[in-house]
């Protein structure tokens, strides 16, 4: 033991951050691949390379000029997509980009000839910018369409630096949105668990366990990437997919029940609860929260039942009294699992090296 109590209130914060995180990160996952975020991000950066649109991420683009829709068509491009339910890849390579968009700007004409490129940008309703720097690649690249395909690959790289970027901005205020809600859901009140944690030393204790036996096992932090979310391969099957991100969920659910067990239940009531001498069992129910309701006496012991009405009265409730602490722990999980993993790591290290000193 350490004998810090503080330092062992901020490992049972990290630890209850990563356990959420993951779940976040999962719920994120599965909802961006059902809704093929990745590869609406994809598209809504080509119409912001050719054709100048602003970048909606999570919505799908326009294609103003119809060069993004031809591409799509060009072989090499459509063979990338998983299947019919998923048409369009979520990425592409830039050496593939940029024979697809030679290919499409030379349809028509004599492909023998690299003044057809040139004739191709004219032809398509590009944005005066867009159709002025592609003339200006040809125009660089000596006559030469392999040095106009190398520019056109650094161009399309480039463009996908800052996708990239863009992904990761509206994967973040979705990963805050789901952490809000499993804050509220779960009753993550960072400011509550800090409270109890301050007094109670079998908390503490429990917690610290859990922690320490994470870190040994990384069952869940190979399934991870640097931007919080769950790895996927680009031409895996979505069923195999599904199933991948269901085993995870569920070995992550027991994991969050033991800590649930620590910290406290949720916000959705059960249909009855024991009133005892003490008080409310269980006692992580916030007492003072709870709607009227008639007492009932069963084999000698008294019950409060409730409602499906009043089940729903003191979620809500919950969420307005606890605004501030579901805010914090929301903003915690919108950092992603591999922070609080790092994090966790850390302040298990210098646990251990305290312990050994105080030795």
């Amino acid at each position: 033991m350490t004998g810090s109590v503080a330092l062992d209130i901020i490992i049972g914060l990290v630890f209850i951050y990563l356990l959420y995180s993951l779940l976040t990160s999962l719920i994120a996952e599965i909802i961006a691949t059902n809704l093929g975020l990745r590869a609406r991000n994809l598209h809504s950066a080509l119409c912001r390379m050719l054709d100048e649109e602003e970048v909606v991420s999570l919505v799908k683009n326009r294609d103003t000029s119809g060069l993004v829709n031809q591409l799509y068509e060009h072989p090499e491009i459509k063979s990338l997509a998983p299947n019919r339910f998923f048409s369009k890849p979520s990425s592409i390579p830039s050496d593939t980009f940029a024979r697809a968009l030679v290919d499409t700007l030379k349809t028509g004409h004599e492909r023998q000839n690299f003044n057809d490129i040139k004739k191709g940008i004219k032809s398509y309703k590009l944005p005066a910018s867009v159709e002025g720097y592609l003339l200006n690649l040809a125009e660089n690249k000596d006559q030469e369409t392999i040095g106009f395909s190398k520019a056109v690959e650094k161009w399309f790289d480039n463009t996908m630096y800052n996708a990239t970027e863009w992904y990761k901005r509206n994967m973040q205020i979705m990963l805050f949105l789901i952490g809000l809600l499993l804050a509220w859901v779960f009753n993550v009140d960072t400011i509550s668990i800090s409270q109890k944690l301050a007094v109670d030393k079998d908390a503490r204790d429990q917690l610290v366990q859990l922690a320490s036996s994470h870190i040994q096992n990384r069952s869940f932090q190979s399934q991870l990437d640097s931007s919080g979310t769950i790895n996927s391969a680009e031409h895996a099957q979505y069923k195999a997919k599904m199933d991948s991100l269901v085993s995870i969920k569920n070995e992550l659910i027991r994991s969050i029940d033991q800590a649930q067990n620590v910290i406290g239940g949720g916000t959705w009531l059960p249909d009855t609860l024991w009133l005892g001498q003490h008080g409310i069992y269980p006692s992580s129910i916030a007492s003072s929260l709870l709607p009227h309701t008639k007492t009932q006496k069963k084999q000698d012991k008294y019950y409060l039942r409730f409602s499906s009405g009043d089940r729903i009265h003191y979620a809500v409730y919950m969420l307005f009294h606890n605004i501030a602490g579901y805010l914090i722990t929301a903003i915690a999980l919108s950092l992603g699992a591999p922070f609080w993993f790092d994090v966790l790591n850390r302040v298990m290290k210098l646990r251990s090296a305290i312990a050994v000193k105080n030795k």
